[in-house]
């Protein structure tokens, strides 16, 4: 059978290995930092596609794209959304009304933001929260709260408990501050969306937050949800002109812009970052193929004295480069997708057998570690990785050629 002379050379100093234990250690270390460096490169970047991803699917998805203000009041809500939901780009909306006060229990408190919704009107945005039968107990009671699990934790209450909500009152009276308005109300369902909303949101019905601001019926604004939230910007000015004057528009770039940026950002630096650990590992593919160079340097003066052109030597050794970032490549991606699939399991079973959570939404966007496989990603850090290792072969396998049988062969 017909085995190409280089190719076939190339590929027994693979499997063979060197009779140098330094030298067959040392291929030994760079096949494992490429494995270690492509694996772990796609386990960061499906983590931080996961962030990117739950940025966009539930924080944004759990606060408002766009809200309308107008000072009184919004008037004609019914013929406002009407005329909102008609225009491109707007996938629904609802009338809302807010205030922030602090909630007490049992001696604990927690500052709180108190969210008015009409519960009919409200699927489309908190829906995949909150389930409809709570939003459904909301309509139906004046003095029900729905909290956020983290409210309720912090303050160690359950469904049923009663809480009492102090919202202050802005003025003054014969130089004094209005005290503030205080409410109780029973705690009619829990809710969580695992993200930083759980430690501050607290849900209303609509009429009862009005009356706690007192501007009565007339809802605060209007909360408008998106279909394409990257033209939230160009939106609110498009609605703005179809509407009369005095309105004006704030959105989630304002709220939750700077927490998107450092998202992206983050992802950036971190493949950065270990995108240097890929180079690390090409370098050691170097030092591998210089140890090669000079423990195989009888037997490249033996080849060249038989007929080996320096072309078919340094092909040999391009070979062997090769096949060390091919394998090490593939076992990192095989490696680097199965934890990419299981990374957010396997830090939850972590969690559970520590007892301790490694992200809290007190202090990070979410509170567990999502995951995203983008292949793409995948292809190009193996494509990024072999041309680094191609690259690196072709020094050793130049210095190969240029090897002088005669210098060589005289001690031998």
């Amino acid at each position: 059978m017909f085995k190409p002379f280089p190719l076939y050379v190339g590929l027994r100093n693979f499997t063979s290995g060197s009779r140098n234990r330094l030298v067959s250690f040392i291929s030994l270390l760079a096949i494992l930092g490429l494995v270690l460096g492509v694996a772990l490169l796609i386990v960061v970047m499906s983590v931080m596609n996961g962030f990117d991803h739950e940025m966009e699917a539930r924080i944004l998805g759990a606060v408002p794209h766009v809200r309308l203000f107008k000072d009184g009041g919004i008037e004609d809500v019914p013929a406002l959304m009407e005329v909102l939901e008609t225009q491109e780009n707007v996938r629904a909306t609802m009338p809302f009304n807010q205030v922030e006060g602090m909630l007490t229990s049992r001696g604990k408190t927690r500052p709180v933001e108190v969210l008015g919704i009409d519960g009919a009107l409200s699927g489309e945005f908190i829906g995949q929260f909150v389930l409809p039968e709570l939003l459904t107990s909301l309509q139906g009671s004046e003095k029900t709260l729905l909290l956020a699990k983290g409210v309720a934790d912090k303050l160690m209450v359950s469904v049923g408990d009663r809480v009492t909500l102090l919202v202050p009152r802005a003025g003054v009276q014969k130089n004094r501050q209005l005290a503030p308005t205080i409410s109780a109300f029973t705690v009619g369902g829990i809710f969580e969306t695992h993200t930083t909303i759980d430690q501050h949101l607290a849900l209303a019905q609509l009429d009862v937050v009005g009356a706690l601001r007192g501007t009565g019926t007339r809802p605060q604004g209007i909360q408008v949800k998106l279909n394409d939230i990257f033209q939230v910007r160009q939106t609110g000015f498009d609605l703005l002109r179809v509407l009369a004057p005095g309105y004006r528009f704030s959105d989630w770039i304002q709220t939750h812009g700077n927490l998107y940026q450092a998202i992206r950002m983050s992802r950036n630096m971190v493949s950065l970052l270990v995108f240097l650990i890929i180079g690390i590992a090409v370098f050691n593919v170097i030092s591998m193929l210089m140890m090669t160079v000079l423990d195989k340097r009888s037997a490249i003066a033996i080849l060249k004295t038989l007929g080996a052109t320096n072309s078919e030597i340094v092909t040999v050794f391009l070979t062997q480069g090769f096949l060390i970032g091919a394998v090490g490549s593939l076992l990192g991606a095989i490696i680097g997708i199965s934890c990419a699939w299981k990374v957010s399991a396997i830090v939850s079973g972590i969690e559970s057998l520590l007892g301790f959570h490694f992200l809290s939404s007190d202090v990070y966007p979410i509170d567990y570690l999502p995951s995203a496989l983008v292949w793409s990603d995948v292809l190009l850090i193996v494509a990024v990785a072999l041309g680094l290792n191609f690259l690196a072969t072709l020094y050793p396998a130049l210095r190969a050629a240029r090897t002088r049988p005669a210098e060589v062969l005289r001690y031998e």
